[in-house]
Order: structure tokens, then C-alpha cells, then sequence
């Protein structure tokens, strides 16, 4: 990445310690800090525990349901932004409160909720009697640098809310990192958004460029000139196939927390979901971390978007060069220079490749040749081949070798590629419930809610003979319709040289949905030739510094809302892609704006992104020479998709 935009970028990280700083200098000065632990690893990149001491907390707890008195008197509760948590909080508060009343009267508790207080909260907290007891704290923290070029804010919660839940109400606070990221990187020329969460986060993005400062943003500078807003159900597929890379198979298999992977290879992802009737659970498992970070793991940074086939050979060829490497050839005052320059680092470098054979065995080993007949089956399915036999193969997996989540996934595969009939659901959904239990009964529903899964209607129901005019609308198209757009962005590759392709991140069966759609802005000689290619097949909606001449002269938020007229072809300073295309042909001026060739894309998911997806992004942009930053709430795998189902 380049320095001078990775300077700015890390001070992202001061605007969220000044935030918090002012949160912490409105509790008190000697207060006790409960956090949920999931929040740990997110917090200790913003701060350290010295960096909390200068600023009043003097004893740190982990949120637990029996956590007892804690030293100090005043009590800051620091979770996201989950109803069940909050709950929980204020249940310990009341219990505290009950055993000392003397507490309500010194307005000594405090809860910090990232990313922001609900609007229900204030109501649940009065229905306790305990409004004006707890004050309650808004932390909207900046976008988190994990890697190079990969930004994340951290939220793993937010799917589940925004799709699962149908709550949107967190949307705003997607809205607001991307606005404190454009007062850092500039305004981009153009943002485009597909779906319908991200059309929302572009309409509140231009009302707060509208409610604000507009010269507060450097619209001079262009190290981003194109942003790239999608929704994740735009392309399920790319969370549900099984990557082939590195980086996206360790997330498959282990648990990682902003951009920090457990290596406990005793109790991976996949065993906690495996039916299992003989393994004891160790109590007290070996704790080995490892960072993902390129910057610190160079060995990470070279193997982390490889086709998985190639990382042990990778591996092995290090571990043949330190083997090589004799000290005892050297003299003294060589070894001396050894040891003070080099020790440390080879030290370091071997630990880690310790670990990356480790965290190799242990997929080689989860996976069990079942990788092969998964990716073949996975390919059958996106080509729409051979659905019987494709069938049989979940069918015998649901029987024989189920897992909680993996079993689902290749279910929801099936079901959005080739589809499902009626016996056929029924028959995998009795499967599951048989082995898991009727109380996860749920899960199907909601997997249907968000999109995830196509349930089929009987055919027994669905004929009525007073009403056959109706019968060709229910009749399921969305069998061939994953096909058809897939064929037209070129999402289906070829048997040919996968190594090129963004495919070989699904071992050549797939092209994500982004790589394809940055493939185009990049290839295509302006940004309204790409325009054009993109909006035959997907409903875009654009924003950004260009359209700003759109605009009738300078108006607020509540002239712009009293001028609103309806059907406006402008609302927000947001246009369909296709309204502007037509304009672009009667006006020259706005033609020669979006003339431009699109160099840097900013690509932001909203419901997770995937190791499999950045990977293909980093090949379009090797191939093209342009840049690609990745962006999103999240860095998620298949499984944690069915997870939040659940």
C-alpha cells in the first residue's frame, strides 16, 4: 500500500481513541471496565491497557453473567450492540443496586455500546427503573486496518441484525465510517451501490454531506476515485462455495477475531459443529495465536492468496533455507553481528512457519479428502449439471458425514443454483432436524428470510384450476436465473488456465461477484462505458463529487426536503445508472466528467467479506496494475453465515 495514503489510514485509529477518550472523560476518573469479550481484540487495536490507565479505568473485567463486586464504584460496561447483552448488563445492575441501594443515588454506571445506542434501548431502561441510574454511551469506531488493503469495522453481529433480524438500524453507522474514511482519502468521484442496504447507506452518506461541512472534505485529492457499495445477498454463492486459498481455509477451519487467528487445532470450527460421540474436550487447550497481518508475517503475506495445493511447498522451501543457514561456519565477531541484527527475526520467522505447518496439517486433516468431491460437486451445481446426482451427494452428506453448518451450506447451494423440489427440501430439512433436534426448526425459516435458501411450494398446492392464468408466474425461474446473470459477467469460467483467473480462489469453478464488477471498471476505457455494461445487468444507483453539478445550486437538508417532488430522478444527490446514462447522452459536459478512466476502487460488502472474495480482487488487480482496497463489517466464512441463521 502506499505510504502516504497507510499514514492516513492509521489515524483512523486516533479518531476512534479521541472518541473514546471523551466517552471515558464523562464516567469519572477511577472506574472499573466490564468488557464482552469479543470485543477485546477490536479494542486493543484502537488502545492498549496502558493507554486505559491514563484515562481513568484501573481494573479491567471480562462480562460474565456471575462476575461479582468489582473494585471500584464506578463501572463502565463496554458491549455491542445486541439486545440480549444489554439485558444482561442490566439485570447485574439491578442486582447490584438491590443489595446496596445507596448505588442509584451516585449515577455510577456506565455502558458503552458499539456501534451506537438503539433507539429501544432508552424504553427497556426506563421499563427497569433505571432511567437517569445508567448513562449510556454511543462508540462508533473507525475502520480497522487488518492487512494491506483490507479494511474491516469489526461488526460480525451486523448480518445477523440487518438481514437475519430485518433491523437496519446500525446502517446509519456503515454510513458514518464511510463518511469519516472520504474526510481522510477525499471524496471519490463516483459511488455506486447495488442492493438495497447499500442504496440506504448512499442516501444517509449524502445527508450527512448535506447536514455537515462540504468543504470539510478534500475533494482535490482522488487516491480513491471509485467506491463500490454491495449488498451481500447479491452474491451468496461467493460465501457458500469452499475457497481454495489459504487464507480462506484457515478462516473455514479456525476461529479468527480481527485478523487474529486461534490456532487450537484440538477444538477448530468444523469439529464444534461435528457430531461427535468419542472425543473428550480438552479443558485446557495449548492457546497459540497468530497474526494475519502481512506487515508483521511476511510468510503470511506470501502464501495468504495461494491455491492451497501450492502453500506446502511454499513452506518447505523455507524451511530448507534456515536449514541451510550454519552458524557455526561463522567467527566471532560474525556471530556477534548475528546475533544482535538477525537472531530475533529468524527467531520470529521460524516460530511463525512452525505455526503455518501447523495450521496446514490441521486443514489437510479436517478436510479429509473431502475437498475434491465438495469443489467437483460445487461446480456441477453453479453449471447447473447433473442435478440428480448432485442431489444424492447433500443427500448422502446429511446422512453420513453431517456437520451443524457445512450440511446447510451445501443445501443453500443447491437450492440458489439448480433448486429444490418440494420432497427433496423436505427430505434434507427431516434429516437435519433428526440429527440436531426439532429446536432448530427455526433455522430454515430463517435461512428462507434472508435469502440463503428457496423454499419450493407443493405442487398439490399450488394447482388450482380457477386460477391456472396464474401458474407460469409461480413456476420457479430462479432455477436458470443464477445461470444467466453469472454468463453475463463472466462469473463462470471456462476449463482452461485457472492460475490467472480470479476463479482459481473457488479452484476454477467461480468468479466473485466484486472481481467481476472491478474487472469491468477497470478494463473498460471510461467509467461510462463500464456504466453501460454493468447496468444491463444489475440495478445500480450512483453518488459522488461528479454528480454534485447535478445539484440545484446549494440547498440544506430541509430545503432539499421541502423542494422534494415525487419520482424525482435525483433524490439525495443518489441517480439510478440508468437515468444517468441517458443523460449522458444529451449532456456533454456531464458526458466528459465521467470520461475518466477508473484507477482505485474502493470495494465495500455490507454483511462480510470473504478471504476468497479479497483474493480474487488482489488478482484483477495484479492483472490490470490498478488498486483495490477491500472494506467491510466483517471478515466472515461460509459458516459463520449459517451461524447467524441459527
Amino acid at each position: 500500500m502506499d505510504q502516504p495514503l497507510q499514514s492516513k489510514l492509521s489515524s483512523l485509529c486516533l479518531i476512534s481513541q479521541h472518541k473514546l477518550q471523551k466517552i471515558l472523560s464523562l464516567c469519572g476518573d477511577k472506574a472499573d471496565l466490564i468488557i464482552d469479550p469479543s470485543l477485546i481484540k477490536p479494542l486493543e487495536r484502537i488502545c492498549g491497557v496502558t493507554w486505559l490507565r491514563q484515562h481513568g479505568i484501573e481494573k479491567i473485567y471480562k462480562m460474565d453473567p456471575q462476575l461479582g463486586q468489582t473494585v471500584n464504584t464506578t463501572k463502565i460496561y463496554f458491549i455491542s450492540a445486541c439486545k440480549h447483552k444489554y439485558k444482561c448488563v442490566l439485570d447485574q445492575i439491578s442486582s447490584q443496586i438491590s443489595q446496596k441501594p445507596s448505588l442509584a443515588d451516585l449515577k455510577c454506571f456506565n455502558i458503552i455500546i458499539v456501534p451506537k445506542v438503539l433507539h429501544t434501548y432508552d424504553s427497556i431502561l426506563e421499563s427497569r427503573g433505571l432511567y437517569g441510574v445508567v448513562k449510556l454511551h454511543s462508540f462508533s469506531w473507525e475502520l480497522m486496518s487488518l492487512d494491506d488493503r483490507l479494511l474491516s469495522l469489526e461488526l460480525p453481529f451486523l448480518f445477523k441484525q440487518l438481514y437475519v433480524e430485518q433491523n437496519h438500524s446500525l446502517l446509519s453507522s456503515v454510513s458514518l465510517s464511510l463518511w469519516s474514511l472520504f474526510h481522510i482519502t477525499g471524496q471519490p468521484k463516483c459511488i455506486i451501490s447495488l442492493g438495497k442496504l447499500s442504496s440506504s447507506v448512499l442516501d444517509i452518506l449524502e445527508i450527512y454531506n448535506e447536514t455537515y461541512s462540504r468543504d470539510f472534505i478534500s475533494k482535490g485529492i482522488d487516491e480513491i476515485d471509485t467506491v463500490l457499495l454491495i449488498d451481500r445477498n447479491q452474491d451468496y454463492a461467493s460465501s457458500l462455495l469452499t475457497p481454495a486459498t489459504y487464507s480462506g481455509l484457515l478462516n473455514e477451519i479456525f476461529n479468527i477475531t480481527c485478523g487474529h487467528l486461534d490456532l487450537n487445532v484440538k477444538e477448530t470450527k468444523y469439529k464444534k459443529g461435528k457430531m461427535n460421540f468419542t472425543t473428550i474436550p480438552d479443558d485446557n487447550p495449548k492457546k497459540i495465536t497468530m497474526n494475519l497481518d502481512s506487515s508483521i508475517d511476511s510468510l503470511y503475506g506470501e502464501i495468504k492468496h495461494r491455491h492451497f495445493s501450492e502453500v506446502l511447498s511454499v513452506l518447505s522451501s523455507k524451511a530448507k533455507l534456515l536449514k541451510n543457514e550454519d552458524i557455526k561456519a561463522l567467527g566471532i565477531q560474525e556471530i556477534k553481528h548475528f546475533v544482535s541484527t538477525k537472531l530475533q527475526q529468524v527467531a520470529l520467522f521460524k516460530q511463525n512457519l512452525v505455526n503455518h505447518v501447523l495450521a496446514s496439517e490441521t486443514i489437510i486433516s479436517e478436510m479429509n479428502n473431502k475437498f475434491e468431491n465438495v469443489t467437483y460437486t460445487e461446480n456441477e451445481m453453479l453449471n447447473n449439471r447433473n442435478k440428480k446426482s448432485n442431489f444424492n451427494f447433500v443427500d448422502e452428506n446429511f446422512g453420513t458425514d453431517i456437520q451443524i453448518y457445512n450440511s446447510l451450506r451445501l443445501m443453500c447451494l443447491l437450492s440458489l443454483t439448480q433448486g429444490l423440489s418440494y420432497d427433496e427440501y423436505n427430505n434434507l430439512v427431516n434429516k437435519y432436524l433428526l440429527a440436531f433436534g426439532y429446536k432448530f426448526l427455526y433455522v430454515f425459516q430463517n435461512l428462507i428470510n434472508v435469502g440463503l435458501l428457496i423454499q419450493p411450494v407443493s405442487l398439490k398446492l399450488s394447482l388450482n384450476i380457477s386460477n391456472l392464468s396464474g401458474l407460469s408466474d409461480r413456476l420457479p425461474k430462479w432455477q436458470t436465473g443464477f445461470q444467466n446473470q453469472a454468463a453475463k459477467l463472466k462469473q463462470l469460467p471456462s476449463q482452461g488456465d485457472t492460475k490467472s483467473s480470479p476463479s482459481y480462489v473457488f479452484n476454477g469453478s467461480y468468479v466473485p461477484l466484486v472481481a467481476s464488477i472491478c474487472n469491468i471498471l477497470f478494463t473498460s476505457e471510461s467509467l461510462s462505458e463500464a456504466l453501460t455494461k454493468l447496468s444491463s445487468t444489475l440495478e445500480l444507483k450512483l453518488s459522488g463529487s461528479l454528480l454534485e453539478n447535478m445539484k440545484d445550486g446549494i440547498q440544506t437538508l430541509n430545503e432539499k426536503l421541502s423542494n422534494l417532488k415525487l419520482n424525482s430522478e435525483l433524490e439525495y444527490g443518489c441517480m439510478d445508472a440508468k437515468s444517468l446514462l441517458k443523460k449522458l447522452k444529451t449532456d456533454s459536459k456531464l458526458s466528459n466528467a465521467f470520461s475518466f478512466k477508473t484507477k482505485s476502487v474502493l470495494v465495500f460488502v455490507i454483511g462480510g467479506v470473504t478471504y476468497a472474495e479479497i483474493a480474487a480482487c488482489d488478482v484483477i488487480q495484479s492483472a490490470t496494475g490498478s488498486k483495490i482496497y477491500v472494506a467491510s463489517d466483517c471478515v466472515a466464512s461460509g459458516s459463520d453465515y449459517m451461524s447467524a441463521c441459527s
